[in-house]
């Protein structure tokens, strides 16, 4: 049972994303948001801001162990394995500076004094107006469990209790050609498939592989290396859904054959996380892009009116007044689009780029 957060919730402020002629409404819409993902997520999330935790979610507090109250008063380098933790350190820094995409894993240390494997991934972001440091955090303990059950050669009946009681999905393909000679039910529950529609096909037969060039640059990968480490891809499922996973896998011998032994983390939650974020983002830099604009336009196109009025009294069958102020009128009608915008909505122009496509963007008529 997760731990219900007392801490506040990410709130629009906190994020810095609002729309100034939304007001409250707005507010509360994206307070309600930010709480949901962050209470609800199937991934531990914290904050970490001038070397200690600020917030931490339910899911972070069941993998750690510790209450809520108790993370608070703690910094990150009380949680990870000592002699993990320079690495840790080095991995976060490159992440937060943007030289490293990928996602890092080391051993935690629980409050029981368990070790548990993690995968991380950070980013800066600005919370309550000084920088911080967003982490996602996901347990990856019993992934790692099932690969040491190979590795030092446990019995076949412990390796085979984690394969099939794992939550995450546990497959054996063949090296050459990806036929699949066993899975286990969290990959069948998620897919869609039956046991019976997987087995003795290939992954490019059933379509898992949303790019399949990249099972390919991957096999190349492992005939060389022999293993891949939290590699990002994207799976259909059966019913035609495309979902982001975290996808390992080694080289075996299994049955007399080169195999696969492959593990895959769905973070298709964490992704859609990030989209919303960078939504965010985007419009905020819009909303402030469009309320300077409008400002600065606003003055001189009263002035243009003004003359305009001036020139019509004096001379009022002048077409050419009547067409200048049709087209201010288009001005002002632009600029109080602009002012209305509520939402991120691009649009295709030319060479591949994209505009912001007012008439989605904002309530109209206001």
């Amino acid at each position: 049972m997760k731990k219900k957060s007392s801490s506040k919730p990410i709130s629009s402020d906190n994020a810095n994303v609002s729309n100034p002629r939304d007001g409250q409404c707005q507010k509360a819409r994206d307070s309600e948001l930010f709480t949901n993902l962050f209470i609800n997520s199937p991934i531990g999330i914290y904050i970490v801001q001038d070397g200690r935790f600020r917030l931490v979610n339910p899911e972070f507090q069941r993998i750690s162990g510790y209450i809520e109250q108790e993370l608070l008063r703690m910094s990150p380098k009380e949680i990870v394995y000592p002699e993990d933790w320079e690495e840790v350190k080095k991995n976060a820094i490159q992440m937060l500076k943007g030289e490293r995409s990928s996602p890092y894993v080391f051993r935690a240390v629980g409050k029981d004094g368990d070790l548990r494997w993690i995968i991380e991934t950070v980013s800066s972001i600005c919370f309550e107006g000084k920088r911080a440091a967003l982490g996602y955090f996901m347990d990856t303990t019993e992934h790692e469990r099932a690969k040491e059950a190979l590795q030092i050669q446990r019995s076949e009946e412990k390796f085979n209790k984690a394969f099939r009681s794992s939550p995450e999905w546990f497959v054996i393909t063949t090296l050459e050609d990806g036929f699949y000679l066993d899975v286990n039910d969290a990959f069948l529950h998620t897919t869609g498939y039956n046991r019976e529609e997987v087995l003795g096909k290939t992954s490019k037969e059933l379509g898992i592989w949303a790019d399949p060039s990249q099972r390919d640059e991957i096999t190349r990968i492992l005939k060389k290396k022999g293993v891949v480490r939290n590699m990002e891809v994207k799976f259909r499922m059966k019913s035609g859904e495309i979902r982001h996973v975290l996808w390992s896998a080694e080289v075996i011998d299994y049955a007399g054959e080169k195999c696969i032994l492959a593990v895959t983390r769905d973070i298709t939650p964490l992704k859609q996380a990030e989209e919303e974020r960078l939504q965010r983002e985007k419009l905020q830099v819009l909303l402030e892009t469009a309320g300077a604009t409008c400002h600065e336009l606003n003055q001189p196109l009263q002035f243009i009116y003004y003359i305009l009025d001036e020139l019509e009294d004096k001379h009022p069958d002048d077409q050419l007044i009547k067409n200048l102020r049709k087209q201010c009128d288009r001005i002002k009608e632009i600029t109080r689009k602009m002012d209305n915008i509520t939402t991120y909505e691009a649009t295709d122009y030319v060479k591949g780029s994209k505009i912001i496509d007012l008439s989605k963007a904002c309530k109209w008529p206001p």
